[in-house]
């Protein structure tokens, strides 16, 4: 059985029987997968259950892990604060500096004295001055605090020290009630958490008087906190049967996918031996095509990979195009696409190659010929379906690329950064494949000049291109990325076929320049989508209209009214109802779309409860009269003119026909607001409609009503001039719109402008937008480049690890690292050096220019008071803020009393309490000013604090950057543009440099290693060629001069040798000769004295000297062919040798010569028995033999036929003379003054002696062909 099975997976049986256990397992996974489901259905309760179980453990668990670290964090303060306090005389300022330890950032801390006063607190504050008596839960035990905008996890517990009772408060936000669509916003949602890590609908109520819910499609079960005491209660829902029978299904699905997909890999490897040993290229490329273009329909069909991989990478939105019925719906199907063509793109461009280099061209097709003019336009449209591509990849997807200074990109950027690699890699290997072909047809030829060929191809092509891209409605680029293309792809096929010997340079090549055009055309395209936005920036202005605007405030105030908390919450008077405000507008389109408005509540005679509202103000009261008492909606315009759009919404809520009270919301949309210019950053959408291609705050905006500018958004005006230009632009007919180039400030802006018609009024809106600077394209282009050439690096640092296993850091590589490090790592210090300083010179700035305000309000605040002395502060703070238009904080103590945004305190995203690092420098280390970083979720803004003497009463003002707009020089996001910019190019530069020098420098070297070899494996002949000066000149002519003279007395040793040897063995063979010679002349002589004497006995005579004279000649024989033996080649070492390595080690030899070796072949190993060095000794022989007859071009071509191996080596020198052909095999035959004549006699002899054949094929004035054949190795 063992052995049967041995045989079976024995070779590439293995793997067909790999494919037929795979074909059963498919039926036996549907026959296991329905028995599965009768089980599941049938056993349905108590799987449930245990579901139940896993789910409730699950969350618990989760829940426990929080509290745990919350536990640990009192704990460790405890530890902490006993250990320092204990003998401290400043007990306080030890508080402050415990609870402010960056490792408590995620959680709000507080110390209160016994008296219950707070003492020390961390950044932020949960639990307030007044809020810790009476205690919400027993000491010790955690619990839930409700907070208006979040649910904390709290505890509260207390630390004894030096007999003072202190309370210890530690707060982590459990789950915020809020949500805000922008970078910033920080999700803490405990519930959707639990949801999501366990795909099932879960709810947590932080009350715990909750009671289980009595649905019965759904279960609760209870939170519990370190003390096993109810704190909340968990609802989820049941999972179904019929959701678990459809996961069941999925699952059975996607495993029989996968096994189906192995089964067409391992069908592909169990052909691989016979496909290697086909010989046509034409078919091998054709099965190969077909074979992967059946794996990849069969792959798209199954749904792979996206019915496995789940997130951005399979989301159409991120990228999606109809092309063949949607195969590449999504970034990883088209990184799955772009692995399959480029594996196609791969064989066409070698095959095409070998092609190109191996076979004579036949002069007589005409036909082909002819047809290979249709190759020029088929290469165009290859390039034009490139640019096609980089632009769906542009247009067709919600991703930008160039949008957000960011130098690493995420995961999904990533991929498609990848994907356009690949791209390009297979649009420029197919062109070169096809320039093959076409070079071929034509009459390429390795052994002649093909320049005039040369010449004319690539001045067609030009010639083509440039007809077809001006005769085309639509040709996707402009005529100088075109021209920069075409000449890119022709230096890459000159180099390829004249100039490169290193075939993995051929990819690194195309690589680069695949990854160089293809971020060239993805800038490009996102100019035109840019520009393009322009356009739809336009439209959408114009889009917003009353009814959109009324559409949005219905639906923010329906969503509202409908919440059963929000009707409840109308009779409850505890309740912090602009919290509740905000809590709605942020989950809201109007937070979105980043609209100047607001949300309100009224009680029921119209007085507010309370609001929240950028950039609008709500009234305090409403009139009620003329409210509906329906569920209709109220619309108000408030606009003052034909283009302000200023609409409130107003409904009134009821309960059982009694009016509890009113919601109302408004708009206020004018462009002169627009892009949240109202808004603080941390509250702005990232999602806004007007936002997705372009920040719009890069925009100039310009609205004109009846031919009069009204409305201006930026930060520029236009002049009557340039007004003017404006309004006498021609437009578009059709559409009524038009481009313009303008200019403002020295600076090129493009400019869309569109007329449209409202009730009689002519609107004219013009939008702008500045061209980018040189810094910006090269920042966009390096920073893209950046991710190709670690992915370059990085595949072929794998590619060289498993094929070669080591690094070899040859005298090259080290002179051009140790030439990167000396000039790369100054580069990047200085980089990091200069952004260091534009930071600290930028946070100068900030600091100088929040001083300057506080100076201004702290004067304002003076001047007020010196003229009205009994003014109150805060209204005297609120006429400074206004009138001053300065955002700032006035604090009295620790405690604010007055904030020009009290907005964002009322609602509690920002604390009332002075900030604790402010506080600690400000009271502590007595210092008069302190600037700080504070934060907001993840948006960071620095603080300015300092304390200000007005009528003998200290205060601390605060002025930020989070409510300030401030300007400065340099922001971090320019100097790191320009910086990685620049930079970048600088370091390619270097790079480019460091190798030249480097090849320079090492080249010399590279050339007397080789030859050193050459001489060490018998190679006498070489010499090198150079141009060296100094001391490397006086070296290689040195070793030049050693290989002639090591020639010479090479020949004039083997003659003394030959001679000493010849004289030797002239005395050894005369002597041995003699030896049988003596007998036989005496026995000569006793028979001539016996015939004469006529002697009685002569016949017996006869025949003893006969017998005598037999066995020495027998000896003479003898010592013939000892001497015979003695004069054949010496003892051949057989042993199973790789003919490719042998090969390719001797090209390696001759890597520095002028002439170009190739080695080609489809073999990846080819096995013979003979003698490695005699057989390197043959081939260079032969390479020696072509280069000194003038060639440039040597081909050594292998093949297997039938069970032997086929090597021709062929040349384009000077041919042998057609008189000596049939002498060149014979001995002591040569045609130089200092040769031996035992180069082809010893070759052949070697080649015949291993059961070989050696023979010239051919032979011209072109160039000399010569065949081995060596039987192939067949293992026993």
């Amino acid at each position: 059985m063992i052995n049967w099975l041995r045989k079976k997976f024995k070779g590439d049986r293995k793997y067909f029987s790999i494919v037929f256990f795979i074909c059963l397992m498919i039926p036996a996974s549907g026959i296991i997968t329905n028995n599965i489901i009768e089980k599941t259905k049938s056993e349905w309760f108590d799987i449930l259950t245990r579901k139940i179980n896993s789910l409730q453990n699950s969350v618990t668990n989760d829940f426990n892990s929080e509290q745990t670290k919350l536990l640990k964090i009192v704990n460790e303060l405890k530890s902490k604060l006993i250990v320092n306090l204990s003998n401290s005389e400043e007990s306080y300022k030890t508080f402050v500096e415990i609870l402010n330890d960056k490792r408590f950032d995620n959680y709000s801390l507080e110390i209160f004295a016994p008296n219950g006063k707070l003492i020390a607190w961390s950044k932020s504050v949960a639990i307030n001055q007044n809020e810790l008596f009476p205690l919400p839960a027993p000491l010790g035990d955690t619990y839930f605090l409700e907070k208006p905008l979040a649910y904390y996890l709290s505890i509260i517990d207390t630390v004894h020290i030096d007999s003072d009772v202190f309370y210890i408060t530690a707060n982590y936000p459990i789950e915020l009630k809020y949500s805000l669509a922008n970078p910033y916003y920080k999700k803490e949602n405990f519930s959707e958490k639990c949801s999501e890590n366990y795909s099932i609908e879960c709810k947590i109520d932080y009350n715990p008087f909750t009671s289980p819910t009595k649905d019965g499609k759904k279960f609760s079960f209870e939170l519990l906190n370190n003390n096993d005491k109810k704190i909340g209660l968990v609802t989820i829902n049941k999972p179904t049967l019929y959701t678990e029978l459809n996961t069941i299904r999925d699952i059975s699905a996607n495993i029989q996918a996968l096994l189906i997909f192995a089964a067409l890999i391992f069908v592909g490897l169990g052909l691989k031996s016979d496909f290697k040993n086909l010989i046509s290229l034409k078919i091998k490329f054709i099965l190969f095509v077909f074979y992967l273009i059946i794996v990849r329909v069969i792959i798209f069909l199954l749904d792979l990979p996206s019915r496995i991989i789940e997130g951005p990478l399979s989301d159409p939105a991120n990228f999606s195009s109809t092309f063949a019925f949607g195969i590449v719906k999504s970034p990883v199907e088209f990184l799955v696409t772009n692995l399959f063509l480029i594996l196609i793109a791969i064989q066409f461009f070698r095959y095409t190659y070998l092609y190109l280099i191996n076979t004579e061209s036949d002069k007589k097709r005409f036909l082909p010929r002819l047809l290979s003019i249709l190759l020029f336009p088929t290469i165009v449209l290859l390039m034009r379906g490139f640019a096609a591509i980089i632009r769906s990849v542009v247009f067709d997807s919600k991703l930008r690329y160039f949008k957000d200074p960011d130098i690493l990109p995420d995961f999904t950027l990533l991929s498609m950064h990848i994907n356009i690699l690949l791209t390009g890699f297979t649009i420029i290997a197919s062109i070169l494949g096809l320039l093959n072909i076409l070079l071929k047809v034509n009459g390429y030829s390795s052994r002649k000049n093909n320049l005039k060929l040369l010449t004319i191809t690539y001045s067609t092509l030009i010639l083509i291109s440039i007809i077809m891209f001006y005769s085309s409605n639509d040709p996707l680029v402009n005529v100088i990325i075109l021209l920069a293309f075409i000449f890119a792809v022709i230096l890459v096929n000159y180099q390829i076929i004249i100039r490169s010997k290193n075939s993995v340079f051929n990819y690194v090549l195309i690589l680069l320049v695949g990854s160089i055009f293809s971020i060239a055309l993805l800038n490009y395209f996102n100019s035109k989508l840019e520009k393009e936005s322009l356009k739809t920036t336009a439209y959408e202005l114009n889009r917003i209209d009353e009814n959109l605007i009324q559409f949005y405030l219905s639906d923010l105030i329906l969503q509202t009214s409908s919440d059963p908390q929000i009707l409840s919450s109308f009779t409850r008077n505890d309740l912090n109802f602009d919290a509740l405000a905000f809590i709605r507008w942020s989950k809201s389109i109007l937070q979105r779309e980043s609209m100047n408005s607001f949300l309100a509540f009224y009680d029921r005679f119209g007085n507010k409860k309370g609001s929240f509202e950028v950039g609008i103000i709500s009234k305090d009261k409403i009139s009620t009269v003329k409210v509906p008492t329906t569920d209709e909606i109220l619309f108000i315009n408030n606009a003052e003119n034909a283009i302000e759009k200023n609409i409130v919404g107003i409904k009134r809520i009821s309960e059982s026909g009694i009016t509890r009270g009113f919601i109302s919301s408004g708009i206020n949309f004018n462009i002169s607001k627009l892009a949240a210019s109202e808004f603080p950053d941390f509250i702005e959408s990232n999602l806004s409609i007007l936002n997705q291609v372009v920040n719009i705050k890069q925009l100039k905006i310009f609205l004109f009503l009846n031919e009069e500018l009204t409305q201006v958004y930026g930060d520029l005006y236009p002049s009557r001039e340039q007004i003017k230009q404006i309004l006498n632009t021609n437009l578009d007919s059709t559409f009524n719109d038009g481009w313009l180039k303008m200019n403002f400030g020295g600076e090129a802006y493009e400019t869309y402008l569109l007329k449209t018609y409202n009730n009689e009024n002519e609107l004219l809106t013009v939008v702008s937008v500045a061209d980018k600077e040189f810094s910006w394209n090269l920042f966009n282009f390096f920073k893209v480049f950046f991710v190709h050439t670690i992915f370059i690096l990085l595949l072929f640092a794998i590619l060289f690890i498993l094929r070669i296993g080591k690094i070899n850091y040859t005298f090259k590589t080290k002179i051009l690292f140790a030439f990167l490090f000396v000039s790369v790592i100054p580069v990047i210090v200085l980089a990091v050096y200069n952004r260091q300083v534009v930071e600290e010179r930028s946070r100068e700035s900030i600091f100088n220019e929040l001083k300057q305000r506080a100076d201004y309000v702290q004067s304002h605040i003076k001047g007020q008071l010196f003229k009205n002395r009994d003014r109150d502060i805060i209204k005297t703070a609120q006429n400074a803020s206004d009138e001053l238009n300065i955002a700032f904080s006035l604090f009295e103590g620790t405690e604010q009393i007055f904030n020009s945004n009290n907005i964002y305190t009322r609602i509690e995203l920002l604390d009332k309490k002075l900030n604790s690092d402010a506080y600690y420098h400000l009271h502590y280390l007595k210092m008069k000013e302190y600037i700080t970083r504070e934060t907001i979720n993840y948006y960071n803004y620095d603080s300015y604090y300092r304390q200000i003497n007005v009528n003998n009463k200290e205060f601390i003002l605060s002025v930020n950057d989070a409510f300030n707009r401030i300007k400065i020089p340099f922001s971090t996001t320019e100097i790191d543009v320009v910086i990685f910019g620049i930079y970048s190019f600088v370091v390619l530069l270097i790079i480019l440099f460091s190798t030249i020098f480097a090849n320079q420098i090492s080249s010399p070297i590279q050339k007397l290693t080789k030859a050193a070899e050459a001489v060490g494996k018998g190679d006498l002949n070489v010499q090198i060629q150079h141009k060296a000066k100094g001391e490397l000149k006086e070296l290689l002519d040195g070793f030049n001069l050693m290989t002639l003279e090591l020639k010479k007395n090479q020949m004039e040793l083997a003659e003394l040798e030959r001679e000493s040897a010849w004289k030797e063995m002239a005395k050894q063979v005369a002597h041995e000769i003699k030896n049988p010679l003596t007998p036989m002349k005496l026995a000569i002589q006793q028979l001539i004295a016996a015939y004469r004497e006529k002697h009685s006995d002569f016949d017996k005579l006869f025949d003893r000297v006969s017998n005598t004279i037999l066995t020495q000649i027998d000896n003479l024989s003898q010592i013939a062919s000892e001497f015979s033996r003695f004069a054949k080649m010496p003892s051949l070492k057989i042993e199973v040798v790789d003919l490719l390595k042998v090969i390719n080690n001797t090209i390696n030899i001759f890597i520095n010569e002028k002439a170009k070796i190739t080695l080609v072949t489809d073999l990846s190993e080819a096995l013979i028995e003979s003698d490695a060095n005699q057989l390197s000794r043959m081939f260079i022989n032969f390479i020696r033999n072509s280069i000194q007859a003038n060639a440039n071009k040597i081909f050594i071509n292998v093949k297997k036929v039938e069970e032997n191996f086929e090597i021709t080596v062929t040349d384009n020198g000077t041919g042998i003379p057609e008189e000596i052909r049939d002498k060149i095999f014979n001995e002591n035959f040569t045609t130089k003054s200092q040769g031996m004549g035992l180069g082809l006699s010893m070759a052949k002899r070697f080649v015949e002696n291993t059961n070989g054949r050696i023979i010239l094929e051919s032979s011209s004035n072109k160039g000399t062909t010569f065949k081995i054949i060596i039987p192939v190795y067949n293992k026993v």
